[in-house]
């Protein structure tokens, strides 16, 4: 695996499509914080249950003036039928051409697999990477707490004790 981005610098731009193949900017998101979350493969197991996860508290994420946005190399068609199946509302963005292209500047891409790390990338409202979390075992999720601390870094106020799975 690559070095992934460093912290505390300006996160890397990209676009690229949504499940409805409209092109998404990340620097369009300024003024929000986002979590970018890169993963596997739509429809893989832990995947499903980690966005469901996802999906279950995107409100309290929208909280702390966040958006979510998933990736992976998966195609738009694939994105557009998971996303539908399991009533993601946020949106996948996918990184299937140049294959991999936006994984490898956030140095989560797996050469080896052709897929990327499940990996979580938390981006500023100025657009500053801010703080990462790389899986060791592309089939171990997060838990919710390490978004979630993560968001209250970024808000300023000191980690507290996990409460979310």
């Amino acid at each position: 695996m690559a070095t992934p981005s460093p912290t505390n610098a300006p996160a890397p731009d990209f676009t690229l499509p949504n499940g409805e193949a409209e092109p998404v900017q990340l620097s369009h998101y300024r003024g929000k914080n986002v979590v970018l979350a890169f993963y596997p493969a739509d429809w893989s197991p832990v995947c499903t249950s980690e966005f469901a996860l996802i999906q279950e508290v995107l409100g309290e994420i929208q909280g702390y003036n966040a958006e979510v946005l998933g990736i992976s190399v998966d195609n738009v068609f694939s994105h557009r039928a998971w996303s539908k199946d399991q009533r993601l509302t946020f949106p996948l963005l996918s990184d299937f051409w140049p294959h991999g292209g936006v994984a490898r500047q956030y140095g989560v891409f797996r050469e080896n697999d052709g897929i990327s790390e499940r990996a979580l990338f938390f981006i500023d409202a100025e657009g500053v990477l801010r703080d990462r979390w790389v899986s060791k075992d592309p089939a171990i999720a997060p838990g919710l707490n390490i978004i979630f601390d993560a968001l209250e870094q970024i808000a300023g106020a000191r980690p507290k004790e996990a409460h979310h799975a």
